[in-house]
């Protein structure tokens, strides 16, 4: 009986020899992978983040240019409306032509961009 408890008591010594520092490696490591996972998150709602910069770099370009391009395309229309060719004497109808062929083809290209 004595030899049974003598076991019972070397048993519990051994199971009890590592037990703390395996309980505080456990919870480190536990921290460890929580942090790493928070990390992870984080950086990629940094990637999120630039590629909404870059997306909102784009659309404040395309809409400086829209503005350019609606004024330069109101005064493609004056000219093709109103405009005259100041050009003393009689002008020859292949040069109107070639002008009013010109400012349509502009008036096309802005309306297209």
């Amino acid at each position: 009986m004595v030899v049974l408890e003598a076991i019972g008591l070397a048993s519990k010594e051994v199971f009890d020899y590592n037990r703390e520092n395996f309980s505080f490696d456990n919870e480190q490591r536990l921290d460890m992978e929580k942090t790493r996972l928070a990390m992870q998150v984080e950086r990629f709602s940094l990637f999120r983040e630039d590629i909404e910069d870059l997306v909102n770099l784009t659309v404040s370009k395309m809409d400086m240019y829209h503005a350019v391009a609606a004024l330069l395309l109101g005064s493609a229309t004056t000219l093709y409306t109103e405009g005259r060719m100041h050009v003393p004497g009689n002008t020859p109808p292949w040069y109107i032509a070639i002008y009013f062929i010109s400012i349509a083809g502009t008036f096309c290209y802005l309306l297209l961009a």
